[in-house]
C-alpha cells in the first residue's frame, strides 16, 4: 500500500513538473515616450525578431512566449528605438526617447525611417490630414468623393493589407504604422467587383 502511494506521488510530481515546464511566459509591455505618454503602434522585437502585432492605441503590447527572451526592443518611426534586457518580469514599461538613436532602425530586411513628424490621433484623423478624395464626417463616416452621396448610406470598401475589413478593424489601424493609402473609384475598383461600387480605400501598413 505504501509503495502504491509513493508511486502516485511520483506520477503527480512528474506531471506537475512537465506542466510547469510547458507553461508559457505571459508578458505585458507598455511603451511610452520621453514625456511619459503612450506610444501607439510601436513595433516590438523580441531577441531581434519582429513581432506581427504592434502596441495598441494605449501603448500596450501583450504576448505569450515559450521561453524567456534575452532582450526586447520597442521602435517607433516617429521617435526612435529602445532596447532593454529582460530579467523575468511579467510587465515592463519601455520609454523611447528621441535621443536613443538617429530615428532609423532596421526591422527585418528594410530600414524604417521617419516619414512625417505629425502624430495623428487615429486613422480618421490621418485620412483627413493626408489623403485627398475623401469626405469624412465628424462621426467618422467615410465617403469617396464622386461615388456616393452623403445621404445614400453607402460605404466604401475598406481594405487592410490586401484583405477587406469591417469598420471596427479599420478604426483600430494605428497611424504610425501606415506605409501607404490609396483611394480607388470608377474603373480602378473593378478588381473588387460590386463590393467596390462606392469606392475603395486601400491601406498598407508596415506590419503585415
Amino acid at each position: 500500500m505504501k509503495l502504491f502511494k509513493n508511486l502516485i506521488i511520483l506520477v503527480v510530481f512528474i506531471f506537475t513538473t512537465n506542466f510547469s515546464a510547458q507553461e508559457k511566459i505571459k508578458l505585458t509591455l507598455l511603451i511610452k515616450d520621453s514625456k511619459n505618454k503612450a506610444v501607439p503602434g510601436a513595433i516590438i522585437l523580441i531577441d531581434n525578431k519582429k513581432q506581427r502585432r504592434v502596441a495598441n492605441k494605449a501603448g500596450y503590447f501583450k504576448i505569450k512566449l515559450d521561453k524567456a527572451p534575452k532582450e526586447i526592443t520597442a521602435f517607433s518611426p516617429l521617435i526612435g528605438a529602445k532596447k532593454v534586457a529582460y530579467n523575468g518580469q511579467k510587465s515592463m514599461i519601455i520609454n523611447i526617447t528621441s535621443d536613443d538613436n538617429d530615428k532609423s532602425f532596421v526591422t527585418g530586411d528594410r530600414n524604417t525611417k521617419i516619414a512625417d513628424p505629425i502624430q495623428f490621433r487615429d486613422i480618421y484623423d490621418y485620412l483627413r490630414g493626408k489623403v485627398a478624395g475623401l469626405n469624412i464626417s465628424t462621426t467618422n463616416v467615410i465617403r469617396v468623393r464622386g461615388t456616393a452621396s452623403w445621404n445614400g448610406g453607402r460605404d466604401p470598401l475598406l481594405v487592410l493589407n490586401g484583405v477587406p475589413v469591417d469598420n471596427d478593424t479599420f478604426g483600430d489601424i494605428v497611424p504610425t504604422t501606415i506605409r501607404n493609402v490609396k483611394v480607388l473609384k470608377g474603373p480602378e475598383t473593378s478588381i473588387y467587383g460590386l463590393r467596390g461600387a462606392n469606392g475603395v480605400i486601400e491601406v498598407t501598413t508596415m506590419i503585415n
